[in-house]
């Protein structure tokens, strides 16, 4: 009998161990899974009362599959450090034997579920449950006997340690796909949103790297209240961004208000700002709300805020860390909720290393800082944003007007120093000389000599900008070094502007212009004919001639004979020009009659060497 027995429980095992396989396989749902375990070992096995615990993250023993326990009891169950005997498997290792656990003083019913124990005599059987040497949870079971605790515990033992290590598998083979799922997922939305394009804005337009990476920018940053700083040259669209992160925002709702601080006076710019009461100074007949207090809810855009003065600096500082203020003339107190968005074409780290801008103002406003491209840095988007305004002027008036292929290639060599804003006017200009409601390239300013780039180019010394312009291109000078005013450079005047050397494209020779005269040469280098471009051969391009000198006559000439000989021939023209204007007093205009140049000439002079006018 006792061999029959024993041959029945091993099928019984054995067949417990083949279901058990098939269900670890069956499902990715571990807890559900573990659960179908347990219900296996109490069908075939009587093996009351299983409980399979596993190690999580943050290295807590948690109950994870119990028979009869929903998912919300499991999910609250946790074993605490040093707490019970299942921390005591978990901490050693090895399996452990509980013959009553009504005399075992480890046991505390933490999960619950043996309130019967005087009633019954219930034992216990708990083994590690391991994986890759490591233990990363425990399995119990009870054994139910009215009679008193069995004896065949070793077979219990043997069984639920090969049970334990299949689960152990399980578990490890569940929490690497597990992981290899997350770090896809990951990998996933990092290149979805490498990939994904913003979301286009109204009254922007351009498809180029740099302003996709602007548009996301603004994107990011839109939802928040923090200050923005949009920085770029003039007619780049500061404001066009300004307005889209107001739009953007969950103050889209709110005002938008607008100041450009270089437009108004200090003491007038404090009263739009700040407001005033009625009777604070002379033509004060009401009560003013300024702008901070209008636009509180929406958005404030100061425009140019590096023209503001020292003195004004000092006043924003505690509207824009408090967001509150006094009117002018006024002790009240008037709080505000309003999101700052500032904007400047000045080099604010320089301004403040002069000590022409505040420090404190300067970190207060510079918290988000969104670099505009300027147009030439945008190649893509100019022949765009051409036929962009071409479609807007024909709608404004009522026309049909198209863009050449020409033109558009004319205009996407053009380096365009006022940006779009340049670039509006130019298509606009040609727009209303154009004939048969078509813009060739001989409609272009430039084909005709009017380019007011040209213009603009003429007056830039290298690396300086222009009324907020676009600083000079590396230029070389190539005509040959000032001689001294010694007779021996053929009675020309010592000094005349010299040539510049624009870098530009290899250019095929040069061809006449559509009208049969030679094409303009353009100063800026907008490849509107055969002699200008963009890329790497030199074309030299002079500057405007100036004026002869005009020659004196009288006792002034006579002077002007003696002091003459004493000028120095072999100095450079910075060091002439130092000595003539300290012979002369700082007079320019005698510095030019005693150096055969003209005042024109001497101020240029003065300029492009930052030779400092002494005043008396």
């Amino acid at each position: 009998m006792r061999v029959v027995s024993r041959q029945s429980s091993s099928n019984l095992e054995l067949l417990a161990i083949y279901e058990v396989s098939k269900i670890l396989g069956s499902s990715l749902d571990l807890q559900q899974t573990l659960r179908e375990v347990l219900r296996v070992l109490s069908y075939h096995l009587q093996m009351r009362r299983g409980r399979v615990y596993l190690l999580g993250d943050d290295n807590v023993l948690r109950l994870v599959a119990v028979n009869g326990f929903s998912n919300e009891q499991i999910t609250a169950t946790a074993i605490s450090e040093g707490e019970g005997i299942s921390d005591r498997i978990l901490k050693t290792g090895m399996p452990v034997v509980i013959p009553n656990l009504a005399e075992e003083p480890l046991f505390r019913n933490v999960a619950g579920g043996r309130e019967d124990l005087d009633e019954q005599i219930a034992s216990l059987v708990g083994v590690p449950i391991k994986a890759a040497g490591s233990v990363v949870g425990v399995l119990t079971i009870d054994r139910i006997s009215d009679e008193g605790p069995t004896t065949h515990f070793g077979s219990d033992v043997r069984f639920l340690s090969m049970v334990a290590n299949l689960i152990g598998q399980t578990v490890r083979l569940h929490r690497t796909v597990a992981e290899e799922r997350r770090y896809m997922m990951r990998e996933t939305f990092r290149v979805q949103k490498e990939l994904r394009q913003p979301e286009p804005i109204a009254d922007i337009v351009g498809g180029s790297p740099s302003m996709m990476e602007v548009l996301a920018q603004v994107h990011r940053v839109a939802p928040f209240k923090s200050t923005v700083l949009i920085r770029g040259e003039s007619g780049t669209g500061k404001e066009l961004i300004a307005r889209a992160i107001h739009n953007l925002s969950q103050r889209k709702d709110g005002p938008f208000i607008r100041v450009n601080c270089a437009a108004l006076p200090e003491s007038l710019l404090e009263s739009e700002l700040f407001g005033h009461e009625k009777g604070a100074f002379t033509g004060a007949q009401k009560d003013h709300k300024g702008r901070f207090e209008l636009a509180s809810g929406g958005t404030l855009f100061l425009d140019e805020i590096g023209d503001i003065s020292s003195n004004f600096q000092a006043k924003l500082l505690r509207v824009l860390q408090e967001q509150e203020f006094e009117r002018i003339g006024g002790t009240k107190t008037i709080r505000t909720d309003v999101r700052m968005v500032c904007a400047t074409n000045a080099n604010l780290e320089e301004a403040v290393g002069q000590g022409k801008f505040r420090a404190d103002l300067y970190f207060r406003i510079n918290v988000i800082s969104i670099m505009l491209p300027p147009l030439r840095e945008r190649p893509g988007d100019i022949a765009t944003l051409a036929r962009h305004f071409v479609t807007k002027f024909s709608k404004d008036n009522g026309l049909n007007i198209k863009l050449a292929d020409d033109a558009v290639g004319v205009l996407d060599r053009c380096p365009w120093p006022g940006n779009v804003r340049e670039l509006e006017n130019c298509v606009e200009r040609a727009a209303t000389q154009c004939t048969n409601g078509v813009i060739k390239a001989v409609d272009l300013s430039c084909s005709m000599n009017l380019c007011n780039s040209s213009i603009l180019f003429q007056y830039r010394t290298t690396g300086t900008p222009v009324g907020g312009l676009a600083p000079a291109a590396a230029v070389t000078p190539t005509g040959p070094r000032p001689a001294a005013p010694n007779g021996h450079n053929g009675g020309a005047p010592p000094f005349s502007a010299p040539p510049f050397s624009v870098q530009s494209s290899p250019l095929p020779a040069p061809a006449a212009s559509p009208n049969g005269k030679p094409w303009p040469a353009c100063a800026s280098a907008c490849a509107a004919s055969p002699t200008c471009g963009s890329g790497t051969s030199s074309v030299t391009v002079p500057l405007a001639p100036l004026p002869e000198p005009e020659p004196a006559d009288g006792a002034e000439a006579d002077a002007d004979a003696d002091a003459l000989s004493d000028v120095p021939d072999n100095g450079s023209l910075r060091e002439r020009l130092l000595w003539a204007m300290d012979r002369t007093g700082w007079v320019q205009a005698k510095a030019a009659r005693l150096l055969g140049m003209t005042t024109r000439q001497v101020s240029y002079a003065l300029r492009k060497y930052n030779i400092e006018i002494k005043r008396f």
